[in-house]
Order: structure tokens, then C-alpha cells, then sequence
């Protein structure tokens, strides 16, 4: 277990990251410690980022193989790795397709709450790893997004979760607000 967590912490290391870093995965282990978390959800957030290329876009299938394959040499059922494979795929969606995987995308989803400075940097971090795309084409796929959570009903789908709705929403409108005023 110690060679595959010395692993992805080097994947979450690559020089490409800016948001999608070990601190990322640190803070949802963190905030997961509320929600008592197995260990399929623990190894799925450790994964369901662990491949990520930001021209890709089978990052979380990627992510979901490496479990897969690595999860099996650690002698891990096929049922226990289909679960942590399930909570990957899930995560590309941010739609939770069986309970087990709410928490999860809960808190993946969870710095969308962040106060409005953290948020900020978070916001800025994502665009470094995006790099590539010109700006107008990034802004309109920042909106798009935006608009596209805050027309779900809901954003989080645990008790948990509840608390981060209207601040994941105002951050969101905020987002799409200072979008208008760029343009």
C-alpha cells in the first residue's frame, strides 16, 4: 500500500497541476473524516484523479483503469475495486449513479463553498492547468459549467452536503457575473 500511495502522490505531483494536486486530495480525505468513509471511497478519492491530462477527455476512465489494475495487485476483490471504479466514473459526471459514491462527489465538489478568496485561487489554479485553451474558449466553458450546476436542482447529494448548496451557488453566480462584466 506504501509504494502505491508513494505513487500517486508523484502523480499528483506532476509539473501540469495546479488545483487537481495532492492538497486537493488531502482536503477531501480531510473533510471526508465527517463522513465516515469506507475504504472503497477513501481509495476513490485517492484515484479519481489520479490520471489527469487536461487536453483529455477520459481522464476519470483512465483514472478508473489504474485502480482497476493497481487496486488488484494489492489482492483487492473484484466487487471492492468495481465499487472505488464506479465512484471514479462518477466523478466526470459529478452525478452520484449509487449511494456509495455521494460522499465522494460531495467532496470533490465541496471547494465550490469556499469562501470567495479560497474559491478565487482555486478558480485561477484550474485556468494555469487549462493553460492551453485560448481565453475566450475558456470562459465560455467556465460559464457553460456554471450555468450547468446551478441549473441541477441540486448540487450535493449527502446531509453533509446541504450546508455547501448556497455558497457553491453564490460562488458559482458570482463566477458567471464577473464573466459578464469581462466580455
Amino acid at each position: 500500500m506504501q509504494t502505491l500511495l508513494l505513487e500517486l502522490t508523484r502523480r499528483y505531483g506532476e509539473p501540469h497541476r495546479h488545483y487537481h494536486t495532492i492538497e486537493h486530495i488531502a482536503d477531501m480525505l480531510h473533510r471526508g473524516r465527517a463522513l465516515a468513509l469506507s475504504e472503497e471511497q477513501m481509495m476513490a478519492i485517492w484515484f479519481h484523479d489520479a490520471v489527469y491530462e487536461p487536453r483529455s477527455d477520459t481522464n476519470e476512465e483512465d483514472s478508473a483503469k489504474l485502480a482497476g489494475e493497481r487496486l488488484g495487485t494489492l489482492g483487492w476483490s473484484a466487487a471492492r475495486i468495481e465499487v472505488v471504479q464506479r465512484i471514479v466514473l462518477d466523478t466526470k459526471s459529478h452525478r452520484p449513479s449509487f449511494p456509495d459514491a455521494e460522499p465522494v462527489i460531495d467532496l470533490d465538489m465541496s471547494p465550490l463553498a469556499a469562501e470567495p478568496a479560497v474559491y478565487e485561487r482555486n478558480r485561477k489554479n484550474v485556468r494555469l492547468e487549462y493553460a492551453h485553451v485560448p481565453e475566450a474558449d475558456y470562459r465560455r466553458g467556465l460559464r457553460a459549467f456554471a450555468e450547468s450546476l446551478l441549473a441541477w436542482p441540486r448540487i450535493f447529494w449527502t446531509d453533509w452536503g446541504t450546508a455547501l448548496e448556497a455558497p457553491a451557488r453564490r460562488n458559482l453566480a458570482d463566477t458567471i457575473a464577473r464573466l459578464d462584466t469581462q466580455t
